[in-house]
């Protein structure tokens, strides 16, 4: 036993210890600071916590997924605004975990429903559970609703091993397929980051790397559920007004819900919201506004069905 450990060890004793005497010799005020110290010792010896996934072979999970975006864009004193919506059930099919926990599952979407609207044209959609013959613009989109889209091996702490896409992926506006966790153990206010390179295009038409990192905070941790706060930080200088107008879509602020006692992401709810001036003239500017919302649909439950309140 190390030093830092043996005195953890003592305190905590010292903390029992003072807390049963109190109790023993005054049941009145004494006795709720004897309660008061021991909550407090059982604190300190769960301060830090592992956080895991948990999966069990030939189980089902599903999320229900919501993606809004508004785009409005101003260029020479025109204005045109975009909306667009999406409303899914994510699938996670579990075939196989390993003696390490590590876990193989079958990803893909078993419904879909999407609307678009910018202004000037006519509004578009699609409902998988309705309409048999999309429009061209959902006709890829539609193909992929109830196959498998990815088999995918991670760890229990979320880190990718394997991924097979089939058939070649599509934005679905369904976000990463899973979050990662710390390493080690985490206590509130401990942060853990993932980096990663976008590519865009410049103004002469080449492509540019910009690096980037997502950083995750635990922010609670309260009956086996940690709530953790994720943020995108911009590592490359971007001065370029081009360039940041193709960043907003990847620069998120939100929030995740963890139950660690199940082991699995109960929600998470990341958002977007930013201006870029200049974008393309001295008098253009582009706002971005978006919300994207994640939450696990019990086991035995229904989905809500995509068409309702889609927008």
């Amino acid at each position: 036993m190390n030093a830092r450990i043996r005195i953890l060890a003592v305190g905590l004793f010292g903390l029992f210890a003072v807390g049963s005497r109190l109790a023993a010799q005054e049941p009145g005020a004494e006795k709720g600071l004897a309660k008061q110290l021991s909550a407090a010792a059982k604190r300190a010896v769960q301060a830090k916590q592992l956080l895991r996934y948990q999966f069990q072979p030939g189980e089902s999970l599903q999320w229900q997924v919501t993606h809004l975006v508004t785009v409005e864009t101003t260029i020479k004193g025109n204005t045109q605004t975009a909306k667009t919506s999406s409303k899914s059930t994510k699938v996670w099919t579990v075939k196989d975990v390993d003696e390490a926990g590590n876990v193989t599952f079958v990803y893909s979407v078993s419904r879909i429903n999407m609307w678009r609207k910018v202004s000037g044209s006519d509004e578009m959609r699609y409902d998988s559970e309705v309409d048999e013959n999309p429009p061209l613009e959902y006709a890829h989109v539609a193909s992929t609703v109830g196959v498998p889209l990815a088999s995918v091996t991670v760890s229990p702490s979320g880190r990718v091993i394997q991924r097979d896409d089939i058939p070649q992926p599509t934005n679905t506006g369904l976000g990463q397929i899973i979050r990662p966790l710390p390493e080690e153990p985490v206590e509130v206010g401990d942060s853990w980051r993932t980096t990663d390179e976008i590519h865009v295009r410049n103004q002469n038409g080449e492509v540019s790397r910009i690096k980037t990192r997502l950083v995750y905070t635990l922010k609670s941790y309260k009956a086996g559920v940690a709530t953790i706060s994720v943020k995108t930080e911009v590592l490359t200088p971007v001065e370029d007004p081009r360039i940041k107008s193709q960043l907003v879509q990847q620069v998120t602020n939100g929030e995740i819900k963890f139950d660690n006692d199940a082991g699995r992401i109960l929600s998470q709810q990341i958002d977007w919201d930013d201006t870029v001036l200049g974008f393309n003239g001295p008098d253009s500017s582009m706002k971005h506004l978006a919300r994207f919302t994640e939450e696990l649909i019990p086991a035995g439950a229904t989905a809500q069905k995509p068409s309702e309140g889609v927008r």
